[in-house]
């Protein structure tokens, strides 16, 4: 009887020994996936800090432009006048007037084409930066994913590693 006792005892013992370490591993690897999932939303919050930074460099950077266009312009116009009054022709003539009304339409043009490209750079800046966020995401659902799966098959696996050392007695 008191082989049998120690045989029962050191059976039973192996099934906690072994269901006690399984519960350390799916403890680890349950840590594991949260952590990647943690991460990878931070990765895709950061990608998104960063579009916003960067799109704000570019309408300032946008804005600088302008404005020096605007100074570029207001010279052109002194100098164009200051030309045409060297010449004898006041700013009320018909060439002077169609002279600076080419010189104000080109400045707009530039400023339209400035923010035109301004527009394209912000839309491609946040285009970027969504689908790479987008990526982490979905990555991070894949590690949350894999979490409860892992969770799933190793509530079976623990079961049917005891049953099978409670019946084999191994």
């Amino acid at each position: 009887m008191g082989a049998a006792l120690a045989g029962v005892l050191v059976s039973n013992g192996k099934v906690i020994s072994t269901a006690a370490s399984m519960l350390g591993y799916d403890k680890a690897e349950d840590k594991y996936y949260r952590s990647m999932a943690a991460m990878a939303e931070a990765q895709a919050a950061e990608i998104e800090n960063v579009a916003r930074r960067n799109s704000a460099y570019i309408f300032q950077q946008a804005a600088y432009q302008n404005s020096q266009l605007g100074r570029e312009y207001s010279q052109l116009v002194s100098q164009q006048k200051a030309l045409l009054a060297g010449n004898g022709l006041s700013s009320q003539s018909e060439t002077a007037r169609r002279i600076l009304k080419s010189s104000r339409l080109n400045a707009q043009l530039d400023q339209e084409l400035l923010e035109q490209n301004m527009q394209r750079e912000i839309y491609e800046n946040d285009t970027q930066a969504a689908f790479e966020a987008a990526q982490y995401r979905m990555r991070a659902d894949q590690y949350k994913s894999a979490r409860r799966s892992s969770r799933r098959m190793n509530w079976w696996n623990r079961a049917t590693s005891v049953l099978t050392n409670l019946v084999g007695g191994k």
